[in-house]
Formats: C-alpha cells, structure tokens, sequence
C-alpha cells in the first residue's frame, strides 16, 4: 500500500508539466487579496481589515516579470471602554503604488515564486472617542515588501496563489501579510 501510494505521488509529481508556462512578451493581470477578523468574547475589541492588490506583470524572459502594484488596505477598529466609560473608534486606508519583480522557479503546474515591490504609500488614519469630534492624519511614506508564494496554474491562462510577505520599512509595527490570489495570462 505504502509503494502505491508512493508510485501515485511521485507520478502526479512528475505529470505536473504545463507546457503553456508564461513566457517571454505575455502579460499577467493578478489579484491577490485579503481580509482579516480579531476580537474578544467580551465584544470589548473588534477590527476588520481588508486588503487588495492588483498587479499587472510582463514576462520580461523566461520565468522573470517586471511591472505595477497597487494597493489598498482598509481597516476598522473598536475598542469599548478604551479608558473608563469612553470608547475609541478608528479608521486607517493606506493606498500603495510602485514597481514589482517577481521571479517563478521552474516550469510546473505548482510553481513557487519571489517578488519584490517597492514604491510610494499613503495613509489616512481618523480616529474618535465617544463624545468628542474625530481627528484624522494623513501621510506619504515608502515602502519595500519582498514576498514568496505558490502560484498553482489551472490551466494555460488562469492560476491561483498563495503569497506571504511583510513590509521592511515598518520596524515598529512588522505584520506578516498572507494573501490569496487568481492570474489571469492576457492575449493569445
């Protein structure tokens, strides 16, 4: 039982050939995304954060695509009796954009990957305590995000992934981002 189910797996390995791979000159639209849920029993804390980032990627040669990420990323928080008898209530969107490498490694219907993105960030962050006006600040920063990821192809035009990435230029507040994502090969 043990050698057919090894015979089985190293087979389904070894078929796993896509012979349509992105090549050189093809164009790649993506849309990885994520959304993200916290909060306690008490209902005293909550936060809600959504993030999407389309790209739009040339295949520059064989297994190497250079080309443009936008971000956008939402969040929502509430915090009951944030200091007695006050609740805190926050907003912050951030909207990123900026060039993206990213390098496949072999030619399978599973193909790992590496990307690094690089570009402009801006922020606006607003936040309230119960019974007073809100306040809001808004800023322009960079920002430099390698990530790794599984890109698994479907078929000749349409792949599904899976990426983990963080961003370098937030020392204080580091936050792995793991997102999911479809591709889709434009053209012939």
């Amino acid at each position: 039982m043990k050698k057919l189910l090894l015979v089985i797996a190293a087979a389904t390995v070894f078929t796993f050939h896509l012979h349509a791979q992105p090549e050189k000159g093809d164009w790649i639209a993506s849309l990885q995304g994520s959304y993200g849920v916290a909060g306690v029993k008490s209902d005293s804390y909550r936060y809600h954060n959504l993030q999407l980032k389309p790209e739009l990627l040339k295949m520059l040669k064989h297994n190497v695509a250079l080309g443009v990420v936008m971000g956008v990323d939402h969040s929502v928080t509430w915090m009951k009796n944030y200091q007695p008898d006050v609740d805190l209530r926050t907003r912050n969107l951030n909207l990123q954009i900026g060039p993206v490498v990213r390098k496949y490694f072999g030619n399978a219907k599973l193909v790992p990957y590496a990307e690094l993105s690089a570009g402009v960030n801006y922020s606006h962050y607003y936040s309230k305590f119960s019974g007073e006006s809100g306040s809001s600040i808004s800023s322009a920063d960079a920002f430099i995000r390698p990530a790794i990821g599984l890109s698994y192809w479907m078929n000749n035009r349409v792949s599904f992934s899976i990426s983990a990435g963080t961003d370098l230029l937030k020392p204080r507040y580091r936050e792995l981002q793991i997102n999911l994502g479809i591709s889709v090969k434009l053209g012939k």
